[in-house]
């Protein structure tokens, strides 16, 4: 489906409210001829029947006001409604999106950025809001209202009428042609700004990386020279939508023009009256007037179209094949075997093929391998985050996908190589997968993990605030409360991500030793190629081009690491 077609889809489930608008909007149109033929009216009673007196004038001066406040209170109304039915739209969009999102999860959206997607979810969704509260209703009232005007217009001047009818679909059709060259700029400019969203958010990730290297500024002057080209993009699309406007204006002032020239030469004939003339020429800017506005709101097309062409292929992913068993997880720690399993993200190369792996219940195994073997993707299917293409993962012997997926994720506990740290205390920290922990169990998790020093340091304890991303401690040191609050969570199965990637030996050696009582009684999987962490493994298997390579102890690994480095 395309983009536009999509966005018709979704405006037809605030049908109600748009129709509203519109047929308040048509009623204000009415009110034009209504007060158009007043004013003639009144123009004709002063000039030729010469009835100037205020008790001849009051009345009608009195309708003509009531008509244009009427028209206001109906225009206030019809915007109103379509502001509404945006507002809707937008609400019902973004809250789509936003479960979308959320169902595909990690896996669904591999590979993607995240500036993109916020853009689409903020601005993306705000560029719908154009088109469904001026577009639409514009484009109802330009095919309606100038055709009713015509029948009041024809029967008083029917040449007038004529230059009406065949003057009013050049309006449109020019419209549609400097559109066309408008739209590619319009999605254009609408890639560069995603593509900028993508690369600031990097840069304000990467900024602290930036500075250490010196290359900040040199960054700064990149973003600045892409903004000044989406400058250049916006002003050329701003030229496009002028020139638009400026050839709708003329169309509509030249088609005035005429039928003014017709009803002098009628007047002057003595074939027209007054009354009729007026009224005819009163009503040629207003026969035009929803023309010019549908054309000045063809932008707003364009950029909800733009909107649409991302927000649509988003919607229309298909879920991911998640698990959906009901059986209960075996207590106790278990068994987990790989047999045969094979997951590609749709090309040839990552993933893994045809992998076979056992994790023993209550060992240790350390993965290694070079990067991009699929020792992540292997991870992934382990914890849940995607289904095998080929294969099956059992645990105790039965199938991962029978079991409940809620049941299998409160017995795994995750520490990444970055662990995740949000602004607050470090107690609301800890109980992040383990809530209802009281004091007692948070001090024994911290004792184990060998962070119980470090934060009966700090000023305020375990109510001590930490920053975004845990600014306020070392590496070290929220390493150490990642492993405490796997500890807190007390599950099963814990997969570690080289959890001491870039310590130093002291700190090192403290993770190390809360690794080794962080698996007792409990089945491991860390990925490392440290030699700390590797010899108090049980086992090591070494992964190379998303297989199994081969499973070895710790030292036959390690003197196989020393033998190539010194090769």
């Amino acid at each position: 489906m395309t983009g536009e077609r999509w966005l018709l889809a979704v405006t037809r489930e605030v049908r109600g409210e748009l129709v509203r608008a519109v047929l308040w909007a048509f009623a204000a149109g009415l009110l034009i001829v209504l007060q158009a033929r007043l004013l003639a009216q009144a123009c004709h009673r002063v000039v030729i029947e010469g009835h100037a007196t205020p008790d001849a004038m009051l009345p009608l001066a009195g309708a003509v006001a009531a008509l244009a406040v009427a028209r206001g209170g109906l225009i206030l109304l019809s915007e109103r409604q379509a502001a509404a039915a945006a507002a809707r739209i937008k609400e019902r969009v973004r809250s789509r999106l936003y479960r979308k999102l959320l169902a595909l999860g990690p896996a669904g959206r591999a590979g993607e950025e995240t500036g993109p997607l916020v853009e689409a979810v903020t601005a993306g969704v705000e560029g719908l809001e154009p088109y469904v509260a001026r577009f639409i209703p514009h484009l109802a009232l330009a095919a309606a209202l100038p055709l009713t005007m015509l029948l009041f217009a024809v029967p008083a001047e029917w040449r007038a009428g004529l230059v009406l009818l065949f003057s009013a679909p050049f309006i449109p059709l020019f419209m549609v042609l400097i559109g066309r060259g408008s739209e590619s700029l319009n999605r254009r400019q609408w890639g560069r700004l995603s593509r900028m969203a993508g690369h600031l958010l990097d840069l304000v990730q990467g900024l602290p990386d930036l500075k250490i290297f010196g290359a900040a500024r040199r960054e700064a002057e990149a973003v600045a020279r892409v903004s000044e080209e989406y400058r250049q993009g916006t002003m050329a699309v701003l030229r496009v939508a002028f020139l638009s406007a400026f050839t709708l204006e003329f169309f509509a002032t030249v088609g005035t023009a005429v039928v003014a020239v017709i009803v002098g030469f009628r007047l002057l004939g003595g074939g027209l009256s007054l009354l009729d003339g007026l009224f005819v020429l009163l009503l040629a800017p207003e026969f035009y007037l929803p023309l010019r506005t549908l054309g000045l709101s063809y932008h707003a097309r364009m950029q909800g179209t733009a909107a649409a062409e991302r927000i649509a292929p988003l919607l229309s992913l298909p879920e991911p094949e998640g698990y959906c068993g009901t059986l209960p997880v075996p207590a106790g720690p278990p068994a987990v075997r790989f047999e045969g399993v094979t997951f590609r993200y749709g090309g040839e190369r990552g993933g893994v093929s045809g992998l076979d792996l056992e994790l023993p219940a209550g060992s240790l195994t350390a993965l290694a391998g070079e990067s991009g073997t699929g020792k992540s993707t292997l991870v992934r299917l382990l914890v849940g985050l995607a289904r095998p293409e080929a294969g099956r993962i059992t645990v105790n012997g039965t199938d991962l996908a029978g079991l409940d997926p809620a049941a299998w994720r409160d017995c795994l506990a995750w520490v990444p190589q970055s662990p995740f740290f949000f602004t607050g205390t470090i107690r609301e920290n800890l109980c992040l997968g383990r809530p209802a922990a009281h004091g007692a169990e948070i001090r024994a998790a911290l004792a184990a993990a060998a962070a119980d020093a470090f934060v009966d340091r700090l000023p305020r304890g375990l109510d001590t605030e930490l920053g975004g991303q845990g600014a306020g401690l070392s590496g070290g040191e929220l390493r150490r409360l990642a492993l405490a609050r796997a500890f807190l969570r007390d599950a099963s199965l814990v997969v570690l991500d080289e959890p001491t990637a870039g310590l130093d030996p002291e700190n090192e050696r403290l993770v190390g030793e809360a690794l080794e009582r962080l698996a007792a009684g409990r089945t491991v999987l860390v990925i490392s190629h440290r030699e700390e962490t590797v010899r108090r493994a049980s086992r090591v298997a070494v992964m190379a081009g998303g297989r199994l390579e081969r499973v070895m102890a710790p030292a036959e690994f390690l003197a196989a690491a020393a033998g190539e480095g010194g090769a």
